[in-house]
C-alpha cells in the first residue's frame, strides 16, 4: 500500500482523541502550517511554506508541557531520518525544560501506535527501531478512532 497524504491518518486519529480527551486534564492543540502563497493559476494554487519552528502538536498535561510530532511507517521499522533536524532539535529543548518531549510512531501493517520519549530516541544505536524491540521497551497506548 502507497500511502497518499502521508501522516494524515495519524493526525486525524489524535485530533479525534483530542477532542474526545479535551476535559480530562489535557490542552492540545495541533499546530497550523503557515505559508504564503505565490502563484495562481487557474485552479492550481502554489504556495510556500514558512519557517515552522514546532512539532505537530503541543499542549499542557497537569500543568507539564507537551510537544511531540507524529509520524507513520508501512514498513517494519521506522527510521529516525523519519525525523527533520529542527524537530529533534526541538523535542530536545522541551527535555532540558522537563517538558514532556515525545514522538507518536504508527505502523501500518499491525495497526499499532507507539511512544518514543526524546530520551529513548537519543539513546538507540541504530537509526532504525524494528517492531520486536519497539514491543518490549516503548509506552503502546490506545488513540480514539
Amino acid at each position: 500500500m502507497i500511502l497518499k497524504n502521508k501522516g494524515m491518518y495519524l493526525e486525524t486519529i489524535i485530533n479525534n482523541s483530542i477532542s474526545v480527551n479535551a476535559s480530562k486534564h489535557l490542552l492540545i492543540q495541533k499546530m497550523p502550517l503557515s505559508g504564503s502563497i505565490f502563484e495562481v493559476n487557474n485552479s492550481v494554487i502554489k504556495a510556500r511554506l514558512t519557517k515552522h519552528t514546532f512539532c505537530d502538536y503541543v499542549g499542557l498535561f497537569h500543568g507539564h508541557y507537551l510537544e511531540f510530532d507524529a509520524k507513520e511507517t508501512e514498513l517494519n521499522y521506522f527510521s529516525l531520518s523519519n525525523i527533520k533536524t529542527k524537530q529533534l532539535e526541538k523535542l530536545k529543548t522541551v527535555a532540558e525544560l522537563s517538558g514532556l518531549a515525545f514522538i507518536v510512531v504508527y505502523f501500518h501493517k499491525i495497526d499499532k501506535y507507539f511512544g518514543l520519549t526524546y530520551k529513548e530516541i537519543t539513546q538507540f544505536q541504530t537509526k532504525k527501531y524494528h517492531l520486536n524491540g519497539l514491543f518490549n521497551m516503548v509506552l503502546k497506548f490506545t488513540l480514539q478512532t
